[in-house]
């Protein structure tokens, strides 16, 4: 069947009024929560009393984002089971990881940002490093949701894409600059609630359409021509997204690493293990986040697979499209309005919270570098100027790129082959020094560059007749070559982290971990 994907809905008005709501209650809450801040903690870590109640639904909320839930939908569609390894289980591996071993170490330390572990352990030249990294992750993020939310609104309501970038950046840029995380864990809770209501509502009533639960599970197909709810490597030649052997193995590692790794350093979710009230609040915050996102990240997937089940007809390029037409065509008028408003409210959530840890790395890290004297509230006014200036960069990373989920999935492999690493050893290994961690860096970039030129004619190869017969599909052999790469080029920065670190113990002797004051502490 033939099945139209861009259509507006027939109550695009009441889906812009609600939004309009919305957006009124997130600048007041940016308003009523400045009052409480004084000082440049009080803005970026809501002075180190975030309660378990607002961290689960930040972190979730900071995860759970439109884009990601677009891209599982349409990838659940396109590769069932296999093509959601990426998320939501990288991002479940992630919180775990976080929660046993760094939420409460972090926590413990005092620090204000994951750029000052960096300084501590190995030196300013390395946070810096770190922190350049992070400030793609933060780009990439930001442009995402802001390529999601002109997607939304352009397919539900027939809405301007440019003209709701603009309005959404500038409703962040309000919000974050007065209310910081204050108001951000407030904002992040009703969208947590909003897409919770949404999908618990949306999961029934498509799997009323393909005829039950039992019929589902009996008959799920997907695109991509493998068994929907497989999740390991197959025989044969489907493999790992049709991937086989060595290349095929490498993909699937990367598939689970690239977020599950990759992000276990990010500044945007230890932001809330520094920000909880205490250690254990940290630790117990990521442990019920994983389970949570995990339900919830589900939920999109198994209506994408059900949507293609059912007959719903897309192409690769707009897969994504699946919860908006979904929302569109079989939820009653009231319920479609709510999961877009839900939709709308994730963006403005996540975009608001990379905004704050953008402006917070300007603030406490980089302005420190240029004034190591400057006080909290020195530091409050930089941030507050930062704010606007990373959000107004945000858009043009928004109008350059198109796809949503990879673009997300993206910021994680960078980290993953320059940053783990070092991370990782930097906690658990007394002989990690400086050197050490600044060759691990340069060697993962370096060899992850080499090794994608050496991997894309390969996956050019396997994504042939794709799209248009005897033409490569570029978009996807270029994105399977990145994360194919990502698993050698993560081996020989991890090689690299210990064989220079032990060979330069005297030339570069280790420093120990200090807190925030300087004390050093043991791992």
């Amino acid at each position: 069947m033939d099945t139209p994907v861009v259509e507006t809905f027939s109550q695009a008005t009441w889906i812009l009024i609600f939004i309009a709501i919305y957006l009124v209650v997130v600048l007041f809450l940016g308003i009523f929560y400045s009052k409480r801040i004084t000082e440049a903690d009080d803005w970026a870590l809501a002075s180190r009393n975030l309660t378990l109640p607002f961290m689960v639904p930040s972190i979730v909320a900071t995860w759970i984002c439109a884009g990601a839930l677009m891209g599982a939908a349409g990838w659940g569609y396109l590769y069932g089971f296999q093509g959601t390894i990426f998320d939501p289980w990288g991002p479940f591996l992630t919180m775990i990881l976080i929660g046993i071993f760094f939420a409460g170490r972090m926590r413990k330390l005092g620090y204000t940002t994951v750029v000052d572990f960096f300084n501590s352990r190995f030196g300013p030249f390395m946070g810096f490093l770190y922190m350049l990294i992070q400030v793609l992750v933060v780009f990439g993020w930001l442009g995402g949701q802001l390529v999601a939310l002109g997607i939304i609104l352009h397919l539900t309501t027939g809405f301007d894409m440019n003209i709701a970038i603009i309005v959404a950046t500038i409703v962040v840029i309000i919000v974050t600059y007065y209310g910081g995380l204050w108001a951000l864990s407030r904002v992040d809770a009703i969208g947590f609630a909003l897409i919770l209501v949404g999908l618990v509502i949306m999961l029934p009533v498509v799997m009323r359409e393909v005829g039950g639960f039992s019929q589902f599970f009996a008959t799920a197909e997907v695109w991509g021509e493998i068994p929907a709810f497989a999740m390991v490597p197959l025989a044969g030649e489907e493999g790992y997204l049709w991937y086989t052997g060595i290349i095929g193995i490498a993909y699937y590692i990367a598939a689970w690493a690239s977020l599950g790794l990759g992000d276990v350093n990010s500044q945007i979710l230890l932001q809330r293990a520094l920000a909880a009230k205490d250690h254990q609040t940290a630790t117990k915050g990521f442990y019920i986040s994983a389970f949570t996102y995990l339900i919830l990240g589900l939920i999109p997937v198994t209506i994408g697979i059900a949507m293609f089940t059912w007959g719903l007809e897309l192409d690769p390029v707009t897969a994504e499209f699946v919860l908006p037409w979904v929302a569109g065509n079989f939820m009653p008028p009231f319920a479609s309005v709510l999961f877009i408003v839900a939709l709308a409210a994730a963006i403005i959530s996540t975009s608001g919270d990379n905004v704050l840890i953008g402006a917070t790395m300007v603030g406490h890290n980089v302005y420190r570098y240029i004034k190591p004297t400057a006080t909290k509230q020195e530091e409050l006014k930089v941030v507050r100027f930062a704010t606007p200036v990373i959000a107004l960069i945000a858009l043009g990373v928004a109008l350059f790129f198109g796809s949503v989920y990879r673009l997300i999935v993206f910021t994680g492999a960078i980290a993953l082959c320059t940053i783990f690493a070092p991370y990782v050893f930097g906690f658990f290994w007394k002989k990690a020094n400086n050197i050490g961690a600044i060759s691990s860096y340069i060697a993962g970039l370096v060899s992850w560059v080499v090794i994608f030129f050496m991997t894309l004619p390969m996956t050019s190869e396997a994504n042939l007749d794709i799209m248009v017969e005897g033409e490569v599909f570029m978009e996807w052999a270029i994105w399977d070559a990145i994360y194919i790469a990502l698993v050698p080029a993560t081996i020989i920065a991890i090689a690299t982290m210990v064989i220079v670190s032990l060979a330069t113990q005297k030339s570069s002797p280790p420093k120990p971990i200090t807190d925030a004051e300087g004390k050093i502490v043991n791992g």
